[in-house]
């Protein structure tokens, strides 16, 4: 796996916007916003947000406590967690699960773009 050179993207505000801007392109409406936050706001809260699937309705998070990786549906309300499937097992870093699927991905983290060195070559499909 190649690594990416320097400090890893870290801004939430750049992510936010990068996240919306996908939504934009992708999901009709106004809520790209209000999606964006409710993504962003579960990954501030302990379960890491790692990529965007299935035409953006579903969103992939990491859970460092459970070490699972699970698609999680999101809409303007938020995320539905009961709707979760489980992707991943006792996965300790998602980084080898976005290097495998990532020509099948809306949107991959800025910091997982970075990890995997797919910022230069990384187009959405």
């Amino acid at each position: 796996m190649e690594t990416g050179h320097g400090t890893p993207p870290s801004d939430p505000t750049d992510v936010f916007r990068d996240v919306v801007s996908t939504l934009r392109e992708t999901r009709r409406g106004v809520h790209q916003h209000r999606m964006a936050q409710a993504l962003l706001k579960k990954d501030a809260s302990g379960s890491r947000l790692v990529a965007l699937v299935d035409d953006t309705e579903r969103a992939v998070f990491f859970n460092p406590a459970s070490r699972t990786l699970e698609s999680v549906p999101f809409d303007r309300e938020g995320t539905h967690e009961k709707d979760a499937e489980v992707l991943s097992r006792q996965l300790s870093d998602p980084a080898a699960w976005v290097e495998a699927n990532a020509s099948e991905l809306e949107w991959i983290h800025p910091h997982f773009r970075w990890t995997c060195g797919l910022d230069g070559e990384y187009v959405r499909p």
